[in-house]
């Protein structure tokens, strides 16, 4: 699935431009730029990398916040009881890599089967 990339806040491209200025500096040392003659190509991967990598651990940390967060109607089932059971590992291949959460999760008494929230929260779709 290509991305589609949206427009960012002022604010938070101010910020990026600063978080990239750093890591520049962490990339290519003291000089903060690479050697001279380096290809662009090389340039464009590390960049890259870096933002990928920026990009998965954004979703990472999102989605793992999300599931602690998860309200008590995710948790509801009409006609029966929903009991908290420890929460799984999931994990998702994106296009910026493997991404890992703990999915929270019930047992439904009457039912009696596994149950994950649904409905608004962690999720795929668009």
């Amino acid at each position: 699935m290509a991305f589609k990339k949206k427009s960012i806040d002022p604010g938070v491209q101010v910020r990026l431009r600063e978080m990239a200025a750093e890591m520049r500096g962490l990339l290519y040392g003291e000089a903060a730029c690479p050697e001279w003659g380096t290809k662009f190509k090389e340039i464009e991967s590390d960049g890259m990398s870096v933002g990928l990598e920026l990009a998965r651990l954004l979703m990472e940390q999102s989605v793992d916040e999300q599931s602690h967060r998860t309200p008590k109607t995710a948790m509801a089932v009409d006609g029966d009881e929903v009991i908290a059971i420890p929460a799984k590992a999931h994990e998702l291949q994106t296009e910026a890599g493997q991404v890992g959460w703990d999915q929270p999760c019930g047992y439904q008494k009457k039912g009696r089967k596994v149950f994950f929230p649904s409905g608004q929260g962690v999720g795929t779709g668009d």
